[in-house]
């Protein structure tokens, strides 16, 4: 009916820039992913959202390197969403898979959230021959502060709170408080504020509107070009790999409808995670070429797929600790299966 009332020369022009809004989506990953088989293949599609941050390298390594393809799998790019936004979208079907901290995840299953942990993602690198820029975060600070270390954090503002970049519940704050309490600073005057990326943090740092900006690998380089003083990294929290733990997550209803399409996955993921490792300037340069900013480098991942109880538990113990959950509330059974678990 709106084209009757336009010329066909004008409708014709609509139907191009139509036609090339589409074809830019489907390049930049909206509708599929950049690296993606043709339509015309018998691959299954596994969808999930678009990620323009550091949690996308072995996503993407294992779509560009075809471990995906290898196990019958097609990644599907749907666009890029809110934080906030993530979880609904894996509740309403439009995405298959989404990762989170598990402290993310037991927050999701307290409020009522049917889905499970698969396999394990990030972790934090506990071998010291590994690059200390592929620890899990970093914190910065104004260089004209006198901070030099987090001890130098105890006497600054006395009185007063210090602001972070964060949004609970987050590596960022589970982490800032654990690091504030082993270091004497003390977990209540961490005072959180919501930003929608490290960029912007960085900024907000430089420009003096925070005291410190949490942030992770890819944008390392940025912090350091911008002349900001390290004072720590995740490391300093004292939990090994646990500091850096990140799941795949299903519902609880695409597991039972898809049992082999999850197992298929996790096997992917393994071998994404293992390449990401030993080639970690490829994986960074991937990323970077994904997010369009430059990277300094990607995560550090783990070389299976196996959920360490333990590990979890710190996570959600520190809920219960800032009055998030309460004891026994969120049980690992509710939380994460260990039936797809890739050894």
């Amino acid at each position: 009916m709106l084209f009757a009332k336009i010329s066909p020369k004008w409708a014709i022009r609509i139907m191009v820039i139509v036609l090339a809004a589409v074809g830019t989506g489907g390049y930049l990953g909206i509708h599929s992913s950049i690296w993606a088989a043709s339509e015309k293949d018998d691959l299954i599609p596994i969808k999930t959202y678009t990620r323009k941050n550091c949690t996308s390298t072995p996503i993407l390594v294992a779509d560009k390197l075809g471990f995906y393809k290898e196990e019958g799998l097609k990644l599907v790019f749907t666009g890029e969403l809110k934080t906030n936004d993530i979880l609904p979208s894996v509740l309403n079907g439009n995405n298959d898979f989404a990762e989170a901290h598990p402290n993310a995840l037991a927050t999701y299953v307290a409020g009522g959230a049917k889905i499970k942990g698969i396999g394990r993602a990030i972790i934090e690198p506990i071998d010291p021959k590994v690059d200390a820029r592929f620890r899990h975060m970093r914190w910065f600070v104004k260089p004209d502060s006198g901070i030099k270390n987090w001890k130098d954090l105890v006497n600054y503002k006395k009185g007063k709170n210090l602001t972070i970049n964060g949004l609970a519940p987050s590596c960022t704050t589970f982490l800032s408080t654990t690091i504030a309490d082993r270091y004497k600073i003390g977990r209540k005057r961490i005072e959180f504020v919501q930003f929608d990326t490290d960029q912007a943090a960085l900024q907000a740092v430089s420009q003096g509107n925070i005291d410190i900006a949490a942030v992770h690998p890819p944008f390392y380089k940025l912090a350091a070009d911008a002349g900001l003083t390290l004072i720590g990294d995740s490391s300093d929290a004292g939990l090994g790999e646990a500091a850096g733990l990140y799941l795949y997550y299903f519902t609880d209803a695409y597991i039972k409808k898809n049992p082999d399409i999850v197992q298929r996955f996790a096997r992917a993921m393994k071998k994404a995670q293992i390449w990401a490792n030993e080639h970690p300037e490829e994986a960074t340069q991937i990323t970077s070429d994904f997010i369009g900013v430059k990277a300094d480098g990607s995560h550090y991942y783990s070389k299976n797929t196996v959920i360490p109880e333990k590990d979890v538990q710190i996570w959600i113990d520190d809920l219960v600790l800032n009055g998030k959950l309460k004891k026994g509330q969120v049980k690992l059974a509710n939380l994460l299966t260990h039936k797809f678990e890739v050894k």
